[in-house]
């Protein structure tokens, strides 16, 4: 590149970078630019190459100084395509010796995102124009994605002194007991958001901002109940969450949880008389004797408790993860302090990725999942169905490998939870009976609506791992800590 008066023109920013890591024959210089900058990064094309003869040597544990990247451009041929030793000695000659280069490297990897957002914005609008759109919600998360990618190329943080993050961790701990305070809670070692029940919370230290929590379990075992039930105890102390529903309606979800705060089951709520007029916050219901006036009072009641609560549905059938995505972004920013969100469930996710391998789309849902529980900052809990082989053991017990496409799901998942129920598997296991997506038959369990259930915690990034025992009562959807479950006791 030549100026007017015969004096080329040079990127200072990027001949700087160059220049100091080819004067530094130690090779730190350049260490501490590799873990920020990519040879794309570099506009000018010769500086590109040098810059990529700097990793291939880096590569080979060769420290890049001026006698080994010009022997390196001569054997790959480029020596002459930057202009030769005239070129390196312009950069020595330019260059501006300083320690540290950071602020030269943080100049070339702005403009070189800022081009790169501004190249794909470019390339978004012309599929837009130029290419038939058969699904739109597809295109635009597509589009997200892509961004999204970009922007995660900000900046990587150096290595800070111990000092500094014991100063971040005690500042933190502060405001963590100032957060308590002003919540009414106090310090008992839950860390995150509570669960609900205490022995839980002595396992899980409560659900934790940018956690994965996987619930598996096979078909009508209980994980949507369950799932239901951990909401409504963040929701009822006035924490929003968020409920995606892949496989049931709104109206069914609501139904599960005025059983749950009606203390009423669904044959009871749907055996009374409701009257034209009736509203949410006003039922008409004509009743016959006691017994049907005190069931309308307790489903009033109930009623009116569900509608306080910050309680969110999403029942959209559409199960791509890219839209599951978008919403729950769209939804943290109408809801800020949203405090918990929960899907359900995995096996209704469908990939964005073109592929005929169902476990290589599974783990890219499940890094997905992970990857939007951390840039929402709030605790994401997936529900998944177990495989159906888990049946034929003579222990049925599940374990983390019943997972179905298990590998990348036990890797990204902060905890994993399983629900066994013995009942589930009584009298030979189950009798057949409806029709059930994953093998053509419903597995019934028996009749008791009163089941005693085993919960295990058998994954936990930041705690203990252990064994938990609930009642699930089946005809009002609740499930409460067994009154003799052992919470001292870890596997």
């Amino acid at each position: 590149m030549m100026a007017e008066n015969n004096e080329e023109v040079i990127d200072l920013n990027e001949v700087t970078i160059l220049g100091n890591i080819l004067y530094d024959g130690t090779g730190n210089t350049y260490l501490t630019v590799a873990t920020q900058l990519e040879p794309e990064d570099f506009l000018d094309p010769r500086n590109r190459i040098i810059y990529r003869t700097f990793v291939d040597l880096g590569k080979r544990n060769i420290a890049p100084d001026l006698a080994t990247v010009s022997q390196e451009l001569k054997n790959n041929k480029t020596y002459d395509e930057i202009g030769g030793e005239k070129y390196l000695d312009l950069i020595m000659e330019k260059t501006t010796r300083i320690a540290p280069v950071e602020i030269y490297v943080n100049n070339v990897k702005d403009r070189s995102l800022l081009n790169a957002f501004l190249g794909k914005i470019n390339d978004i609008k012309d599929d837009a124009q130029s290419k038939p759109i058969s699904d739109i919600s597809e295109f635009i998360g597509m589009a997200e994605s892509s961004i999204l990618e970009i922007t995660q190329k900000r900046r990587v943080a150096n290595v800070v002194k111990m000092k500094e993050v014991s100063e971040s961790l005690i500042n933190k701990l502060v405001i963590q007991t100032q957060e308590f305070k002003k919540n009414g809670r106090k310090a008992n070692g839950v860390t995150g958001l509570e669960t609900g029940y205490s022995n839980l919370d002595y396992y899980t230290k409560g659900w934790h901002k940018g956690d994965m929590i996987v619930i598996g379990a096979r078909p009508s075992v209980g994980k949507t109940a369950f799932a239901l039930n951990l909401l409504y105890q963040a929701s009822k102390r006035g924490t929003p969450v968020i409920f995606f529903s892949l496989e049931m309606s709104a109206e069914s979800i609501a139904m599960r949880l005025l059983s749950l705060t009606s203390s009423l089951s669904t044959d009871e709520i749907n055996s009374l008389e409701f009257q034209p007029g009736s509203r949410a916050d006003h039922l008409i219901i004509n009743t016959h004797g006691q017994e049907e006036s005190s069931m309308a009072t307790k489903l009033q009641r109930g009623l009116e408790e569900l509608n306080r609560l910050p309680f969110y549905i999403d029942d959209n059938p559409g199960s791509k993860i890219l839209d599951i995505a978008t919403k729950c972004k769209k939804m943290k920013n109408l809801i800020p302090d949203v405090g918990l969100i929960a899907i359900d469930y995995m096996g209704l996710i469908t990939s964005s990725m073109k592929s005929d391998n169902r476990q290589a789309e599974v783990q890219d849902i499940s890094r997905q999942l992970k990857q939007l529980a951390r840039q929402l900052d709030v605790p994401v809990i997936v529900l998944s169905q177990l495989k159906r082989e888990s049946e034929n053991r003579e222990n049925k017990k599940p374990m983390m490998s019943d997972l179905r496409d298990s590998g990348a799901i036990e890797q990204d998942a902060d905890m994993i939870l399983m629900i066994y129920r013995q009942d589930y598997y009584s009298n030979g296991g189950f009798s057949k009976g409806k029709a059930m997506e994953d093998d053509g038959q419903e597995r019934q369990p028996l009749n008791n609506p009163i089941s005693s259930v085993e919960i295990s915690l058998m994954k936990n990034r930041n705690g203990q791992i252990g064994e938990l025992k609930f009642i699930f009562d089946k005809e009002h959807c609740s499930f409460n800590a067994a009154a003799s479950d052992d919470q001292e006791t870890p596997f």
